[in-house]
C-alpha cells in the first residue's frame, strides 16, 4: 500500500509540474526556385503542442519578408496548425509560430477561472531559397574558369544574392578551376587563394546545408583534398602502413615542413563545413612544432566533442581522412606528452567504429590495441 502511494504521489508531482511545451518542424531548409519539380520551391510547416492539461486556442505563424510577395501560403494560413508555403524570392527567411492556450486556476474561494497564456518559437534563417543558377553551371561544365569567375562576381554584387552562397561557390569553382588548369589573367594574381576565400565566405553564408547539395559537395571535396593532400599529407611520412611526422635530425627542415602544415591545416579549416575534422591534425601539427600549450588546449576542447559525436554522415570523405589522420597523429603525440596511452586511447577507440577496417587506421591501432583494453 505504500509503495501504491508513493507511486500516486510521484506522478501527482509530474502532473503538476509538467509544462506545456511548443516546437515546430520544417519538411525542408533549402528550396530551388529553378528547378523543374513544383515542390521545390515549398515547405511543410507543423507546429507540434504538448498541452500538459492546458487547452489550445490558436495559432499564429510569422514568416519574414512580404506576404504575397516573397511567399504566399498554399495549404492552410497564419493560423493554421499546418501549412504549405510556396517561396519566389531568393533570400534567407526566419519563421516563428506562436500557439495561444488556457489554463484552469483554483481561486482562493474555490471557484476556477480560464488563464490565457502563449507559447513562442521563432528559427532565424530558417530557410534558404536559391537558384541553381544554370548559366553558371554550364559556363563550370565548359571549363570556362575565367568567365565563370567575371559572371559570378557579377551575381555576387547583384542586391538579389546578398545572403545566397551560391554565386561565391561559382566563383570559387572558377578560381579553383584557373588555378588547377593554369590559367593566367592580369585581373587575377592569385586564383588558389581567391578560390579559398570565396569558399569560406560561401560556407559562412551556408546556414541550411547548400553545400551538401550533391554537385556542390562534390566539388568541395575535390577542392578540400587538393588543398590537405599539397598542404599537409604530402609533408607526412610512413611507418608500418600508417603516417608519422618527419622523422629526420634536420632542424631547420623539421621547422619548414611545420610551418607548411600549419598554412595548410588552416586552410583547410577555412573551407570544412566539419572544423572538428581538422582540429585533431591542427593539434598534432602544433605539438610537432612544440606549440605544446595549443595543442593541449585543441585536445582538451575537441576530446569531448569527438567523444559526444553521433554521425558523420555530412561529412565529407576528405573531412573523414583528415580526421583519420589527424586522430592517427595525435594519438602519437599524446603517448609522447603524457607518457601512457589513456587519452590517446580515448580517440583511438571512439574513431574505431568509423575507421576500424582502414589499413592505415588499423595498422597504428593494433600497435597500441592491448594497451586500450581490445583484444
Amino acid at each position: 500500500m505504500k509503495n501504491i502511494c508513493i507511486t500516486l504521489f510521484s506522478f501527482l508531482t509530474l502532473l503538476v509540474h509538467a509544462q506545456p511545451k511548443l516546437t515546430f518542424t520544417e519538411s525542408k531548409q533549402i528550396l530551388v526556385l529553378d528547378e523543374e519539380n513544383e515542390d521545390a520551391s515549398t515547405v511543410k510547416l507543423k507546429a507540434n503542442f504538448v498541452n500538459a492539461g492546458t487547452k489550445k486556442l490558436g495559432h499564429l505563424w510569422t514568416i519574414s519578408g512580404t506576404k504575397d510577395k516573397d511567399w504566399e501560403f498554399v495549404k492552410g494560413d497564419e493560423k493554421s496548425e499546418e501549412v504549405t508555403v510556396e517561396f519566389s524570392k531568393v533570400g534567407m527567411f526566419s519563421v516563428s509560430h506562436t500557439l495561444t492556450f488556457s489554463r484552469t486556476k483554483t481561486l482562493k474561494d474555490g471557484s476556477t477561472e480560464e488563464e490565457e497564456d502563449e507559447l513562442s518559437v521563432e528559427k532565424e534563417n530558417l530557410i534558404t531559397v536559391t537558384n541553381n543558377l544554370d548559366e553558371l553551371t554550364q559556363i563550370h561544365a565548359d571549363s570556362n574558369f575565367v568567365k565563370l569567375v567575371k559572371k559570378s562576381a557579377d551575381y555576387v554584387a547583384k542586391p538579389k544574392y546578398a545572403s545566397d552562397p551560391t554565386p561565391h561557390i561559382f566563383l570559387a569553382k572558377g578560381y579553383f578551376g584557373m588555378y588547377r588548369k593554369d590559367i593566367k589573367d592580369a585581373a587575377i594574381q592569385e586564383p588558389f587563394d581567391e578560390a579559398i576565400a570565396s569558399t569560406a565566405t560561401a560556407i559562412e553564408m551556408d546556414l541550411n546545408g547548400i553545400f551538401n547539395m550533391p554537385i556542390h559537395k562534390i566539388w568541395l571535396n575535390k577542392f578540400q583534398n587538393e588543398v590537405v593532400s599539397n598542404g599537409v599529407l604530402y609533408n607526412l611520412e610512413e611507418e608500418n602502413n600508417y603516417p608519422i611526422f618527419y622523422s629526420g635530425d634536420k632542424k631547420e627542415r623539421n621547422a619548414e615542413l611545420n610551418g607548411q602544415m600549419l598554412e595548410g591545416i588552416e586552410q583547410y579549416l577555412s573551407i570544412t563545413k566539419n572544423p572538428l575534422a581538422g582540429k585533431f591534425l591542427e593539434a598534432a601539427i602544433r605539438f610537432n612544432a612544440k606549440d605544446i600549450k595549443n595543442a593541449t588546449l585543441i585536445w582538451k576542447t575537441e576530446t569531448k566533442n569527438l567523444l559526444d559525436l553521433t554521425s558523420i554522415e555530412n561529412f565529407t570523405d576528405t573531412d573523414l581522412k583528415v580526421l583519420k589522420i589527424g586522430i592517427i597523429l595525435s594519438a602519437q603525440a599524446l603517448q609522447k606528452k603524457d607518457g601512457n596511452s589513456t587519452e590517446a586511447c580515448n580517440l583511438l577507440n571512439k574513431a574505431n567504429e568509423w575507421f576500424g577496417k582502414q589499413k592505415d587506421f588499423y595498422s597504428y591501432y593494433e600497435k597500441v590495441m592491448n594497451k586500450c583494453g581490445k583484444q
